[in-house]
């Protein structure tokens, strides 16, 4: 691939990535900041990455504490010029996983309870009979489906690691 395949690509990406963290409600910068700190072979300054994408070092600070707080990213240790450098973490896809579990047993947990906090329907007017019984099976559905995830989720930790660990001696990744 040429260089200006090369940029076509990392250009596309970038984009897509900016579209994909959109979608999830945060800014198209922090998913731009996130695809350029993922094709980087090293550590990234604020100033680095402020010139890269084109905005602000202001700008890059911001977002970038969010990466730092979703765990898709690490502060590392300044260095001998007195900035902060960025990396995404050896670890990323176990911090990753941990955050997607964490949030699906948190949201879990709260349909269990909506559940168990369900007024009784004999105490209630029959409309609002009516609206407990239809959120009383909607919710567990939900929880049913909920289950179902977990039990699919079973193994894929030690799984991933392995296919890291086979990854990582084939490429020296």
């Amino acid at each position: 691939m040429g260089s200006v395949e090369f940029e076509r690509f990392q250009t596309e990406l970038t984009e897509k990535m900016a579209r994909l963290f959109q979608e999830g409600g945060n800014s198209p910068l922090l998913g731009r900041i996130y695809a350029l700190l993922q094709s980087s072979p090293g550590p990234v300054s604020l100033q680095q990455m402020a010139e890269r994408i084109g905005v602000t070092k202001a700008a890059v600070s911001i977002q970038i504490r969010l990466l730092v707080t979703y765990g898709f990213c690490e502060k590392l240790p300044r260095g001998n010029d007195r900035k902060d450098y960025y990396s995404i973490p050896k670890d990323h896809l176990q911090l990753m996983m941990d955050k997607v579990t964490h949030r699906l047993r948190t949201e879990c947990e709260s349909i269990e309870d909506t559940l168990r906090k369900l007024p009784d329907p004999g105490a209630l007017e029959p409309d609002e009979q009516a609206m407990a019984e239809v959120l009383e099976t909607r919710y567990s559905e939900l929880l049913a489906f909920y289950r179902i995830m977990f039990r699919r989720l079973e193994g894929i930790e030690e799984e991933t690691a392995r296919l890291i660990a086979d990854l990582r001696g084939r490429r020296r990744i």
